[in-house]
């Protein structure tokens, strides 16, 4: 997933012209008995609505000293939840998974031992979040052409850095990635995150073929529509989650997501609403990437705006990860605590490497008493003046980023 970090640095540059599909299949998961064998969900110790979580790599989760490390960072911290990546955009598996059509195109990749993974994150009382990328499958898009987007003259279409993708319109795909979801859950994950649900940005998109004419409204209701054959399917069996790009809270960026569209199926939505990743000048910010409270406290108010009406819950990526901006405690916990001024208290930090900064988490022992509005204190009066004044020029030392983090890497200790 790192190279999503890069995503949106491409959007302005790409013209997402019309491109032509066909009308999404009408799928009716509540009636169909091919759900009864999933269980129960499992006695989690960790209420969804309080994940503080970190991503973890299969890569690092099926290498158990480095995954008891990161189970030690938990232990230290106040971090509750890992999201641990099941199917990456190569489209391989990262466990022994009991789906047909996996073994038959080779994408079982065993590198995993889910049932001892899920073992000791149980044994830790951790949150178990399993990550799937959905409609970016190489794999699949390749062994199976009848499910993959196809250029105008039949070939399987790639994007700019050759990867194929499936045709989100397929219910075949669709079947695909929910009997993986099924399957995650039966081994006692408590929640399925579908990541890369979504349309191409990236590649010659004009001249994808879906079978049959394509716009947004299909194209927003596919992605909806998928996420409720899901959910419907998984019932009160497992929860569901769903990675969307932070631009995508308030826009249509003619890739399917649609904030609202998607919160009314999805148990929780994740925007990725890493700071480095908004170009100068968005929420009127000069320097986004330098700016981390900020583009958090306008990304989550306008999230925040959208969700009423709905039972999904706001559960944002955090950045801990440096671009041009270097990021290091107070840059992590200003994150959070814009977060936490909104009344969000779930979470998860993205590092591309799972090297997260622990000195921006609160240690275990003192959990219970941090100050509800945030990891460390900050002297109120001058936020609120500055939350306050938001209609002033956001530039240089005018911002309650730069303001808060001068005086906390100064003078507060955090």
């Amino acid at each position: 997933m790192i190279n999503k970090h890069f995503l949106l640095l491409l959007l302005p540059k790409i013209t997402l012209l019309p491109l032509i599909m066909f009308t999404p299949f009408l799928l009716h998961a509540e009636t169909s008995n091919m759900y009864s064998s999933i269980p129960s969900i499992s006695t989690i110790r960790v209420s969804p609505d309080e994940v503080k979580g970190i991503h973890i790599t299969s890569s690092v989760a099926s290498n158990l000293g480095l995954f008891k490390q990161c189970l030690s960072l938990a232990d230290r911290t106040e971090l509750n939840a890992v999201v641990i990546d099941i199917k990456e955009t190569d489209g391989a598996i990262a466990y022994r998974a009991d789906i047909p059509l996996a073994r038959e195109i080779g994408a079982i990749k065993p590198m995993m031992d889910i049932d001892e993974i899920v073992r000791l994150c149980n044994q830790h009382r951790l949150y178990k979040i399993a990550r799937i990328c959905v409609f970016k499958d190489n794999l699949l898009a390749q062994k199976r052409p009848d499910m993959a987007i196809v250029d105008k003259n039949g070939r399987i279409w790639s994007d700019f850095k050759g990867c194929h993708w499936t045709n989100p319109y397929s219910q075949d795909v669709w079947e695909y990635n929910f009997n993986l979801a099924k399957d995650v859950i039966s081994h006692g994950f408590d929640e399925i995150q579908f990541d890369y649900l979504r349309f191409p940005t990236d590649g010659q998109i004009s001249n994808c073929w879906y079978g049959a004419e394509r716009d947004n409204k299909t194209a927003r209701a596919t992605i909806s529509d998928f996420v409720r054959f899901c959910k419907q399917g998984l019932g009160a069996k497992g929860y569901i989650s769903v990675d969307v790009f932070g631009l995508s809270i308030d826009r249509d960026l003619g890739i399917g997501q649609d904030f609202i569209e998607i919160a009314k199926y999805a148990d929780f939505i994740s925007p990725m609403v890493y700071p480095s990743h908004y170009y100068r000048g968005e929420y009127g910010l000069t320097n986004p990437d330098a700016m981390p409270y900020d583009v958090i406290n306008f990304s989550t108010r306008i999230a925040m705006s959208k969700l009423k009406g709905t039972s999904c819950k706001l559960r944002s990526w955090l950045q801990d990860f440096s671009l041009k901006h270097q990021y290091g405690p107070v840059e992590v916990q200003l994150q959070i605590k814009a977060l936490s001024q909104h009344g969000c208290n779930s979470w998860l930090l993205w590092n591309p490497f799972c090297r997260y900064t622990e000195e921006a988490l609160i240690p275990e022992n003192n959990a219970d008493d941090k100050n509800k509005n945030g990891n460390f204190y900050i002297p109120f009066p001058l936020e609120q003046e500055l939350i306050k004044n938001e209609p002033l020029k956001l530039a240089g030392l005018s911002t309650v980023s730069s303001v808060l983090t001068e005086r906390c890497s100064s003078s507060y200790d955090y």
